[in-house]
């Protein structure tokens, strides 16, 4: 199922393996409602499709290599790189993406060795 519009989130995370723990999957066989990642935790839910949600860290990053190497239409781009360039935040080097239906309500976080923004719903920007 490809996506279609996509949730865009930013991060800074302290290296690649921060973010692949912050990602990892979990199950809680005691608890069937406990969240499968940190992610899911910071966005108030117990469950998403991991076909559905990306994360890519790159090191050194200008919010343009974020977005660019999604392939999504360069308009898109051209849209959600004014958005990242509005939080007026340095040293991102982790974009999120994840299909509309897959987050009601999503949202910025901060936590031990991370800080995640949310930048918006953006049409067109599909997988």
């Amino acid at each position: 199922m490809p996506i279609t519009d996509a949730h865009i989130w930013v991060a800074r995370f302290k290296s690649q393996k921060a973010l692949d723990k912050y990602m990892e999957e979990t199950f809680d066989e005691e608890d069937d409602d406990a969240p499968i990642s940190r992610f899911a935790a910071d966005q108030g839910v117990g469950f998403y499709d991991q076909d559905l949600v990306y994360a890519e860290f790159k090191k050194n990053a200008t919010p343009k290599a974020l977005i660019e190497g999604w392939g999504f239409p360069e308009k898109a781009v051209e849209k959600v790189v004014k958005a990242i360039e509005a939080l007026g935040v340095d040293g991102l080097n982790t974009c999120f993406i994840a299909d509309k239906g897959e987050f009601s309500k999503p949202k910025s976080a901060t936590g031990t060795g991370y800080q995640l923004w949310y930048v918006g719903k953006f049409k067109g920007c599909s997988l």
